[in-house]
């Protein structure tokens, strides 16, 4: 015998029936039956309106929880957007640090007119002599190129971006070769950054799960360890406080930078963390009355690990994502 359902609970099952008419006809029937179990359980047998739509809401709401959700389609230019975006950002982020830094920071002012590294002058002269000196006078105001440059591919994603964005990243690195001598060591890690800007799109479009390998990984660590060394030897001939301060946070960047190929994403983000930190200590040391620390070389070091770091971080999220979106089909 069919347990009795009344008049209320009769017509609410009517109702949920007819809001359910997206669902096949065996659907719907599985659903109104283990509605009509949920009935006959609550207090009442549901021989009110008010405690059935209480307790169990309207048929239309409870209708919607059947409904079917689709996974969206993937896209492959999505993908692209994505992993610029990751990258962009920060970058851009950087590049207006720097900016601020070369046109705000006072005890920076006077490296603008230091002899530069002679990569270019001394010797050779010429043109290129002439070159090296009209980058030099002119480097604070070139600090703006980067800060457009890194946003030039959310603005223009195509070819004419790419070629922009390409163009400017050569004009940097001129810059950081050819003029402007301590003062060119502020654009060598957001230089950095605009060729990756470029590059990393490219090879980690090359399929849908591509992620940095380890070869690439151990030369990122060596790299980054070279230049911390090199960093804290030209930091230390003018620094006058103990050398542990600059020696133990090299130390922690350089341990940061080993355990970049074992692809841990709290390790990547505690390389972006501590490169912010290093550059921020070293411009409190370079305030005068402080330190007399230069602040070229720690901004070097803790920007060259903020680069790598974020680098490393960025290919980790494009791989998770890539990862779970497989997952859905």
């Amino acid at each position: 015998m069919k347990p009795y359902l009344p008049r209320a609970a009769r017509n609410y099952l009517e109702q949920l029936r007819r809001a359910l008419d997206f669902l096949s006809l065996q659907e719907r029937n599985e659903v109104i039956e283990t509605t009509k179990q949920e009935i006959l359980r609550l207090p009442g047998g549901g021989r009110r309106k008010s405690d059935l739509i209480r307790l169990l809401g309207e048929p239309a709401s409870r209708a919607l929880k059947f409904e079917r959700h689709e996974p969206e389609a993937l896209e492959v230019g999505s993908g692209k957007y994505f992993l610029t975006r990751i990258l962009a950002w920060p970058i851009f982020a950087l590049a207006l640090l720097t900016l601020m830094v070369v046109l705000f920071a006072p005890p920076q002012a006077a490296l603008a007119n230091e002899q530069s590294f002679g990569f270019v002058a001394g010797g050779v002269g010429g043109l290129l002599g002439q070159l090296e000196l009209l980058i030099g006078s002119q480097l604070i105001w070139l600090a703006f190129i980067p800060v457009i440059l890194s946003l030039v591919p959310l603005w223009l994603p195509n070819s004419a971006g790419t070629t922009i964005h390409i163009l400017g990243a050569v004009i940097m690195t001129v810059i950081c070769a050819a003029g402007g001598g301590q003062l060119s060591l502020f654009f060598i890690p957001v230089t950095v950054l605009l060729w990756a800007q470029v590059f990393t799109p490219l090879l980690m479009m090359r399929g849908s799960m591509a992620s940095p390998g380890p070869g690439w990984l151990v030369c990122a660590a060596v790299l980054l360890i070279l230049v911390l060394g090199y960093a804290s030897y030209q930091g230390l001939a003018s620094f006058s406080a103990a050398p542990w301060l600059i020696l133990a946070p090299a130390a922690l960047l350089a341990v940061l930078a080993m355990l970049l190929p074992f692809r841990w994403k709290l390790a990547h983000i505690a390389l972006v963390a501590a490169g912010l930190l290093v550059m921020v200590a070293g411009f409190v040391a370079a305030l005068p009355g402080t330190y007399g620390a230069v602040l070229a070389w720690p901004w070097l070091a803790g920007g060259m690990s903020f680069a790598v770091g974020h680098l490393a971080l960025a290919a980790g999220m494009w791989h998770e994502r890539a990862r779970k979106l497989l997952a859905l089909f």
